[in-house]
């Protein structure tokens, strides 16, 4: 069966296409998190995006409750701030931890029972790439698995990067990527046009088919250095 999925995005951000005040941005959160769990197979039955006051939050996981669903994915809220809702009101149904991976290293998982049974509930950060990197990390194989799915995770080849960038000492690195395959196939993270390869700018998640994922130990990459490669094959299941 379609596991059935809520999408809670916060926090503080104007629902797309309504008009902005003065220091909002859109949220996309909402609209990237729900095409990846469709794509992932997933139906969405619920997209909302909440305030920080907490009300919202509550109104939004007792509607969770209610409908039965098998999983709810907040973005944002999670970190170790003082106005962090999600962790604030959800702090005995889920453990928030910081994990040893860039983007994404504040994380949030736990269950909440439900009349069928009970729904996981997954605590991604706001900024997009990281919401981006950790649904590919950890929300997408558990809704796979709920589907009876064998093959949970994205195909990784290994190819030698095509220019050199360094990466952060002591954490995993997801670099969205491109696969140069013209003539001798290699890959390269975070293209110049892009302008930049930090955890807000979404601009290049539309154009990498793939994520360069660098371990912990490894400082810098250089040229024709093999990084292993997971194929996001478009985001697609």
């Amino acid at each position: 069966a379609r596991p059935r999925v809520a999408i809670d995005s916060c926090i503080e951000l104007a629902p797309a296409g309504t008009p902005l005040r003065r220091g909002q941005i859109p949220e996309s959160n909402g609209v990237l998190l729900a095409g990846l769990a469709a794509a992932a197979g997933a139906e969405v039955v619920a997209r909302l995006c909440v305030d920080d006051e907490g009300a919202g939050l509550r109104d939004a996981v007792s509607a969770a409750r209610a409908a039965s669903v098998d999983a709810v994915v907040f973005s944002g809220g999670v970190s170790a701030g003082a106005f962090e809702v999600v962790r604030a009101e959800l702090s005995g149904a889920m453990t928030f931890s910081r994990i040893a991976m860039q983007p994404g290293k504040p994380q949030g998982f736990g269950t909440l029972p439900t009349p069928a049974g009970a729904a996981l509930l997954f605590g991604l950060p706001g900024n997009p790439v990281s919401a981006a990197v950790s649904f590919e990390v950890f929300v997408r194989p558990a809704l796979l698995a709920l589907q009876g799915r064998r093959a949970i995770h994205r195909p990784i080849l290994q190819l030698p990067a095509g220019a050199p960038w360094r990466t952060p000492e002591g954490r995993r690195h997801y670099l969205p990527a491109v696969v140069d395959s013209d003539r001798h196939p290699s890959v390269t993270a975070g293209a110049p046009r892009w302008r930049g390869r930090g955890s807000h700018p979404a601009g290049g998640l539309g154009r990498a088919p793939a994520l360069a994922v660098v371990p912990a130990e490894v400082v810098e990459v250089r040229t024709g250095d093999p990084v292993a490669v997971m194929l996001l094959e478009g985001w697609d299941a």
